[in-house]
């Protein structure tokens, strides 16, 4: 929306910001997620009453709080539509990833909820959130509160989770920032890629691999690693998120993205050891993400190093004794590869790799669903849905 900025001290949120206001990326930043399930009839027929939930909640002022605006500037949307939606997951599957990628959220629109009526009786939803207020943690809390509200029953502690959300945005800009040459000298020169990175957003496919128990993200880090060593070749720098556990399990978005530089000749030197011990050192050398480390970004873009997301941060899924989950996919993306978790309770966890189909080919893409069922899989292979 033009016009809008943020607050001088949002530090925690420019790069969303900026990809949402300048590159148009809603369809790749916003998480959502879809389900099919019973309504409270009362409820479904009460979109205000939803969007009232969503404001008590507080999405909406703490997205006023980020843009330096009034609260009553700032919507929460919840549309009841009367056209069936009838099929199975499957067969919902792209309709609702089409309405996610057709319908971006405003700047200034903290939370979209569409529900369709079914034939069965049951109703189809959909909930998109603004990533610029919503974490992990976040986005589990209000989507748990939505479904809750829509069955007929009162969801938990609405507004607890946010109401600090205006002194934790202070409190995250006071922390100690990094040195940028220490980081950098840390991450040393940036290697060449066996692969060079598709520079511009591009059409994606996906496919979700069911993932074994137990797996950590530092060895789902070290299978990673081996994999696109051997895949992709050359050296590769990985992207992951960071959320401080002080901030974690409050309202907002506070995350930084770390950059890990991994080389071919050391592959054998990336053991889930090596990564635990090198994202604690990342982290004690203060605040700071890829985007705060100029020179070493200005680097990455001279070698056209591709930018791959390993991440452990999707809980997306609801209650599968009360809803069925629909995936929702990303027609465009930014980056070129991404390995993302979700382990939502009660599970079982899935892997989602996520690329660009000009970034990889079929056969290297069945090469590395392969290798990841071997390592961190279940051994019955993929089961998905690609572009």
């Amino acid at each position: 929306m033009p016009g809008l900025s943020l607050r001088p001290d949002a530090l925690s949120v420019r790069g969303l910001f900026s990809f949402l206001r300048d590159l148009d990326l809603d369809c790749d930043i916003n998480p959502c997620a879809a389900w099919i399930g019973a309504l409270d009839p009362e409820r479904a027929d009460d979109p205000a009453g939803v969007v009232e939930l969503l404001r008590a909640f507080g999405l909406t002022g703490a997205l006023a709080h980020l843009l330096g605006i009034d609260e009553s500037e700032v919507t929460a949307t919840c549309v009841v539509h009367e056209t069936p939606m009838d099929g199975g997951t499957d067969q919902l599957a792209e309709p609702m990833s089409d309405y996610h990628n057709g319908r971006p959220l405003r700047l200034d629109e903290a939370a979209l909820i569409a529900c369709w009526p079914r034939s069965d009786g049951e109703h189809v939803v959909f909930v998109k959130l603004n990533h610029l207020v919503v974490d992990l943690g976040d986005a589990v809390a209000v989507l748990k509160a939505v479904r809750a509200h829509l069955r007929g029953t009162a969801p938990r502690r609405v507004g607890a989770r946010y109401r600090d959300h205006a002194a934790l945005v202070a409190r995250y800009a006071a922390l100690p920032p990094a040195d940028p040459d220490v980081v950098e000298k840390a991450l040393g020169a940036v290697p060449e890629p066996g692969r060079r990175g598709i520079p511009v957003i591009s059409e994606s496919s996906e496919q979700w691999l069911p993932l074994r128990r137990g797996i950590s993200f530092d060895d789902l880090l070290s299978t990673v690693t081996d994999i696109v060593l051997r895949t992709i070749g050359g050296g590769l720098v990985l992207q992951y998120p960071v959320s401080r556990w002080e901030f974690a399990r409050k309202g907002g978005y506070f995350v930084e993205i770390k950059p890990l530089v991994v080389r071919g000749e050391s592959a054998a030197d990336y053991t889930p050891e090596y990564f635990r011990q090198t994202r604690d050192f990342y982290d004690s050398l203060g605040r700071f993400s890829l985007s705060d480390l100029p020179s070493f970004g200005a680097a990455l873009a001279r070698a056209r190093m591709p930018r791959i997301v390993v991440s452990d941060t999707t809980l997306m899924r609801p209650e599968p004794d009360l809803w069925q989950w629909i995936p929702v996919r990303t027609h465009r993306i930014f980056d070129d590869l991404k390995f993302l978790a979700d382990r939502s309770m009660p599970g079982p966890p899935l892997l989602r790799l996520q690329y660009k189909n000009r970034f990889l080919p079929p056969e290297v893409v069945t090469d590395i669903l392969g290798r990841l069922d071997e390592r961190v899989g279940t051994g019955g292979g993929p089961h998905g849905h690609a572009g």
